[in-house]
């Protein structure tokens, strides 16, 4: 009789082949490393989920401003910056399945500890996509690695103004520039939230976000993210 461990070679041996095949079919580079690969290529892979080597706990721990838990898969880098631009940018949607696994154990994590006390498990939240980004990707980055981890994701807020292109600001300019820029769809009492974003830089989107969920009478009981960028 055929073992488990022996279906399951099997099954990842065809799986390699099928992808083997269709690179060639459709060449592509490594969104990671640029080798000619597959979307990512398993080293790139390894990296990105365990980047201080397997088994290590790279997750990063931070407070916002108003004192909410933020919690961090990894530090931000080189390698993130690069999956993620694929991604957003290029729209390579098949990138979403490394980008959940890497996600996926501090997602788990910050769901229990945002449950609190009473156990109730906390509503998904996604900082709303700009208008200009939503038009021109077709789709929800964050929005689309909480549904491969299985959540349902909610949108209870929205813009009320554009801010202006953060890139070139400052910490300081990065938090006026989006003061008062979000607000509740609804009233949001009794309601608590576990807020994902992919990379948390200052912290200005998430505080804003946390701000405008808390003046809508809900709570914000945690953040978490894929990176966390140092400083």
């Amino acid at each position: 009789m055929t073992s488990t461990l022996d279906r399951q070679a099997a099954v990842n041996a065809t799986r390699a082949a099928c992808l083997d095949a269709w690179a060639l079919l459709v060449p592509v580079v490594c969104a990671g490393c640029g080798s000619p690969d597959r979307g990512l290529c398993d080293r790139c892979r390894t990296r990105l989920r365990a980047p201080g080597g397997p088994g290590s706990d790279a997750r990063v721990r931070w407070s916002c401003p108003d004192g909410t838990p933020g919690l961090a898969a990894r530090r931000y880098d080189a390698l993130v910056g690069a999956v993620l631009l694929a991604y957003k940018e290029d729209a390579r949607v098949g990138l979403v399945r490394p980008l959940a696994a890497a996600l996926e154990p501090a997602f788990r994590l910050a769901m229990a500890e945002a449950a609190g006390t009473d156990g109730v498990t906390p509503e998904i939240a996604t900082v709303p996509a700009r208008r200009r980004a939503a038009r021109e990707r077709g789709f929800h980055p964050v929005e689309r690695i909480v549904r491969r981890l299985g959540a349902r994701p909610h949108r209870p807020l929205r813009w009320v103004r554009e801010p202006a292109d953060q890139r070139d600001f400052g910490r300081a300019e990065r938090f006026a520039n989006l003061d008062g820029a979000l607000v509740a769809r609804e009233p949001l009492d009794g309601r608590r939230f576990l807020l994902v974003e992919d990379v948390v830089t200052t912290g200005a989107t998430v505080a804003e976000a946390i701000r405008a969920v808390h003046a809508a009478g809900g709570v914000v009981a945690g953040v978490v993210a894929l990176a966390r960028v140092d400083g």
